[in-house]
Formats: structure tokens, C-alpha cells, sequence
């Protein structure tokens, strides 16, 4: 068990999380990993929430850039439900993080001493599990552990069913985000996301393009809903070369597959899995429902190397085909 969600929010929108209030992708951002990040840059509610299984411990790690000396201030966000449970804070007045419990302001429990700068990008990871005696709530700032409070960290649910970046009209975020990762096992690390995208026709190519080849039909960043494939027979598969990593790579944690899909009338297939193929095999993930009505990113994440079992490897990662299988 280990990484559950990752975004680096290099397909330029915010499909990925389940709801959005406020926030929205910019560019331009200096500091900031790729092209694209999430920007909370104002007062109020603006922030990004997204629904996970429910586990009793969670990591939780973003490159955090901070906008406002006297606003910045809420980051993150533990949910059961629709209850809080727990949330970091930057101390506008000092710097410092803090981390609290419950609903509204909170409790607080703990404060840090390093000092979250404004202008400053920066790791920030935090690992909650709430719990009435044997809680765990630790934050690392740039790698280093700033805050490790254990005891009460709830005042009720002990199980973590919903993450939160960004802020609300109590403690306002004023800041960006990029790079979140949420981990059920281990630190994440300072992790970067990279986006490949469909390059060239793969070793299948079954689904109908809108015009003209397959791969060019889904290769857009941010996508474009006017060139599409499509399929209403069961079993079909759609396979594309990618683009290649670039920069430095010391290890790859791992590959998510996403495909923007949506089901018109009543087709045969009902479900899609989304698909790899490494090492001359073809590898399919569980069955994920398409939507009917809005159309939305469904996501597969491989830890390892389904080939060989293994983490993957930098070239593995670019010789890797991405794709989907329509099933019933």
C-alpha cells in the first residue's frame, strides 16, 4: 500500500479532484514544478477537495508557494464526511506552521519553528492518523520535521475519507499549490509530476477519431472535447507511444494512466479499464464506470512495473504505451 492520488496539475485543469470552489490552474508561477499549478490566491473559500478511501493514517505532501505576508495562511485539510477533522495552518504573523483539530479554527495543538516564508516555494508533507489517545499529526518543511505532536488529534471519527488543499473564508489561503500526493504508508518525499502524453499510434489501435490518426485525437493539453475516439463494441483497445520523461530522474514512484471519457445514449459498453502495456504485454486496471453525463478523467495508478513487478524504471517509463479497453 502506498501512493492513492497524485496531481501535478500538468493536464492544465482540475479534473482530477471531486470538488472545487474558487481555485483555478495558472501558468507562470516561479518556483513552481512544470507548466501548470493550482492557484488558491485569494480571500475567501478557494480550494480543492478530494474524496479517497477511508483509511485510519494519511501523508499528505505539495509544493506550497505562498502569496500574501498577511493572508497566507490555511493549507491543508483532513475530512470524515463532511465533518473536519483537522487542518494546517501558516501563521501570518509569524511564519510559523500550525496544527489543529476539529472543526472551525480548531484546537490548537502545535506549533513549528521554521519559518514558511511568503515568495518562497517550498515541500511541505504532513502525516495525520486522528485518534482520541494514540493520535499522530507531524508536519516536515522542506524535508525537515517541524512538528511532531502525538496524543488527541480528533474530536471524533478516527478515519480520514476526504483530503483538502487550499483555504475558506476563516483562515484564507492566499497562495499556490503543485504537486500533491497522498500516500497510506510513507513520507511521499519530494516528489515531481510530469505529464506524457500520446505521441504516436501504439501497438492496438481499435477505437473510431473523430478525424484523422488516433493519437492525435487525445493529445491535447489542456484537452479539447472536439476531436475524440470512440467505440460501441465491447473489447476494443486504444493503445498510444508517449512522449519521454525529461530532466534528472532518481527513481519514478509511479505511472498513472487517465483518459477523459464520457458514455452518449445507451452504447454497449458501460465501463472502461485503463491500460499499459510494458514489456510486449498489455496490462489493464479493474473496471471504472463512465459517466453518462458530465465527462471526467477516470485514472488507473501503477505503483510498479505490472511487466516485471518491480519500481519503474526511467526507461521502462518512456518505451511504456498508454490507453483504454471498453468493457462491459
Amino acid at each position: 500500500m502506498a501512493r492513492v492520488f497524485i496531481d501535478g496539475f500538468e493536464s492544465g485543469k482540475t479534473d482530477l479532484w471531486d470538488l472545487v470552489v474558487g481555485a483555478w490552474i495558472v501558468t507562470g508561477i516561479a518556483g513552481m514544478d512544470g507548466t501548470y499549478c493550482l492557484s488558491c490566491d485569494s480571500f475567501g473559500d478557494y480550494y480543492a477537495h478530494k474524496y479517497v478511501p477511508a483509511a485510519p493514517e494519511y501523508y499528505l505532501a505539495f509544493r506550497y508557494r505562498g502569496s500574501s505576508a498577511s493572508y497566507a495562511s490555511s493549507m491543508c485539510y483532513f475530512f470524515n464526511g463532511a465533518t473536519q477533522l483537522a487542518r494546517v495552518r501558516r501563521n501570518p504573523a509569524t511564519g510559523f506552521l500550525e496544527v489543529r483539530r476539529g472543526t472551525g479554527s480548531g484546537t490548537l495543538l502545535a506549533t513549528g519553528t521554521i519559518a514558511v516564508n511568503v515568495g518562497t516555494p517550498i515541500l511541505i508533507e504532513v502525516r495525520y492518523k486522528p485518534h482520541d489517545t494514540a493520535g499522530v499529526f507531524q508536519v516536515r518543511v522542506g524535508g525537515v520535521l517541524d512538528i511532531n505532536f502525538s496524543g488527541d488529534t480528533t474530536d471524533g471519527a478516527t478515519a480520514i475519507d476526504g483530503i483538502r488543499v487550499g483555504g475558506d473564508g476563516g483562515y484564507y489561503s492566499s497562495c499556490w499549490f503543485d504537486n500533491v500526493v497522498l500516500d497510506n504508508a510513507a513520507w511521499p518525499g519530494d516528489t515531481r509530476i510530469q505529464a506524457i502524453r500520446p505521441s504516436a499510434p501504439g501497438a492496438l489501435n481499435e477505437w473510431d477519431p473523430s478525424a484523422g490518426a488516433n493519437w492525435d485525437c487525445v493529445e491535447e493539453i489542456p484537452y479539447s472535447d472536439t476531436d475524440y475516439v470512440s467505440t460501441n463494441v465491447t473489447g476494443k483497445t486504444d493503445l498510444y507511444e508517449a512522449t519521454d520523461l525529461v530532466g534528472s530522474i532518481h527513481s519514478v514512484k509511479c505511472v498513472q494512466v487517465a483518459a477523459r471519457s464520457i458514455k452518449e445514449g445507451s452504447p454497449t459498453p458501460q465501463n472502461l479499464q485503463l491500460a499499459c502495456r510494458s514489456g510486449g504485454a498489455n496490462y489493464f486496471g479493474d473496471n471504472v464506470s463512465v459517466p453518462a453525463v458530465n465527462p471526467k478523467p477516470l485514472t488507473k495508478l501503477w505503483e510498479t512495473n505490472p511487466s516485471t513487478g518491480q519500481p519503474w524504471t526511467k526507461d521502462e517509463v518512456n518505451s511504456v504505451q498508454i490507453g483504454m479497453k471498453a468493457v462491459a
